[in-house]
């Protein structure tokens, strides 16, 4: 049976702008279109929405399910999970990064708390506030996807 955009979304849990969206960029396709040219999609195109969603839900970006749905697309599971592993353990070392960043990131903040003074002397001279003066600069990276 098919199913439009919207129904499909609400199957998988996923918004119908992101199904249509996914469609523009050819991540996924509707099997066919309507009379009245709504986008239809059968089992095979909710299963690949169900795919994508889950691999987001890991963590992959779109680049990457695009490289997993061709390995699932190719055959069975023997080209996916090899690739799935290698992903994943990626996303491990990311995330074993990331939390070392944040560690760092943290005992910086206690530490120059710690050592924050009661003020700054501000003269009201016009001179703007120098509580932040001695902060020490940390920048934390966001790898936003």
């Amino acid at each position: 049976m098919a199913r439009t955009v919207k129904q499909v979304a609400e199957r998988v849990g996923l918004p119908s702008r992101t199904v249509r969206y996914y469609d523009s960029i050819g991540l996924v396709s509707p099997e066919q279109r309507s009379q009245a040219g709504y986008r239809l999609y059968d089992a095979g195109g909710e299963g690949r929405l169900r795919f994508v969603r889950q691999a987001k839900a890991l963590g992959f970006s779109l680049e990457e399910i695009r490289e997993l749905m061709a390995a699932a697309e190719r055959g069975c599971c023997g080209e996916v999970i090899p690739a799935l592993q290698k992903l994943l353990d990626d996303k491990v070392s990311e995330v074993d990064e990331r939390i070392a960043e944040l560690r760092a990131f943290r005992e910086r903040l206690v530490a120059y708390r710690a050592g924050q003074r009661s003020g700054c002397g501000c003269s009201g001279d016009g001179a703007f506030c120098g509580c932040l003066t001695d902060a020490p600069l940390i920048q934390i990276e966001t790898g936003g996807n």
